[in-house]
């Protein structure tokens, strides 16, 4: 499968010019996962709306399935072109046959479910001989990368901090953060192995997500929430919005997007590759 080679933070920033903060995030996890080969066929799990796949793989229906369990996201994915068929499923219980998948990607889902250990094993299930589970998920130093988090620590206010990160994990509904060998555990019980593993996130890039997040609202009230609320847009100036922010935006944010982590450093976002067991 071909991955897109247009410019990602552009791409995410028109896709979500409404939420700055996030896209940045996708911005980066989408320049670490084009880095990785798809085979087809391929399943999206948890594919949401679809557009981080729609970005990443075109809208020439190139993914054979996509499956999650909010009807109204499927709807949306429906109409982005990315997926020959799309199911409402459970996670515990893929409506697939057994080795239907050459690949199955999962582009941050994994830490929003409490216990994976079932879903990983039905993701191998349905995976052929060999196939690959690539996956991402935030990193055990998530937390350790937050700016308000790093500055309560540097002030001694240990509690904030913990009240802060058990704040930002309620809202994002986070329940784990994995290290790599912890996740190679969990692959090797559901009979696949971690054969790669990258962090991607650099901690100035998160620090700068940190800081938008609360700028600009995301999870909470604010001037720019209000601009950019839905039951605005009848009055227009929302279109113009959505033409500028994005480049605006890129000024700022294309050195953060493009930061390379050196060999041994750590980020916030972890891509994982794990293979079946034959």
């Amino acid at each position: 499968m071909t991955v897109q080679t247009a410019d990602l933070l552009q791409t995410f920033l028109k896709l979500y010019w409404f939420a700055p903060p996030v896209a940045l995030w996708r911005a980066v996890e989408a320049r670490a996962v084009a880095r990785q080969r798809f085979h087809a066929p391929m399943l999206d799990f948890g594919c949401g709306h679809g557009r981080f796949a729609t970005a990443l793989f075109g809208t020439d229906r190139p993914i054979a399935a996509g499956c999650d369990l909010l009807r109204y996201q499927l709807i949306v994915a429906r109409q982005g072109g990315a997926y020959q068929t799309l199911s409402l499923a459970d996670g515990h219980h893929l409506p697939y046959p057994c080795g239907t998948f050459t690949t199955v990607f999962s582009n941050s889902v994994l830490e929003h479910i409490p216990d994976p250990t079932s879903v990983l094993s039905e993701i191998a299930r349905v995976l052929g001989p060999e196939g690959r589970f690539i996956t991402t998920v935030p990193s055990d130093r998530f937390h350790d990368y937050l700016a308000t988090s790093r500055d309560h620590l540097a002030r001694g206010q240990i509690g904030l901090a913990a009240a802060y990160n058990a704040a930002i994990d309620e809202q994002l509904q986070h329940y784990h953060y994995h290290t790599p060998n912890e996740w190679a555990r969990l692959f090797h019980h559901a009979q696949m192995e971690l054969v790669y593993q990258v962090y991607y996130m650099a901690p100035e890039a998160t620090a700068l997500w940190d800081n938008m997040n609360n700028r600009y609202g995301i999870g909470r009230r604010s001037y720019f929430s209000i601009l950019v609320s839905p039951r605005l847009r009848r009055l227009g100036y929302q279109r113009l919005l959505a033409r500028v922010l994005p480049w605006i935006l890129d000024r700022r944010l294309r050195s953060y997007y493009e930061m390379d982590l050196a060999a041994g450093e750590t980020g916030a976002g972890l891509l994982l590759v794990a293979q079946k067991r034959s």
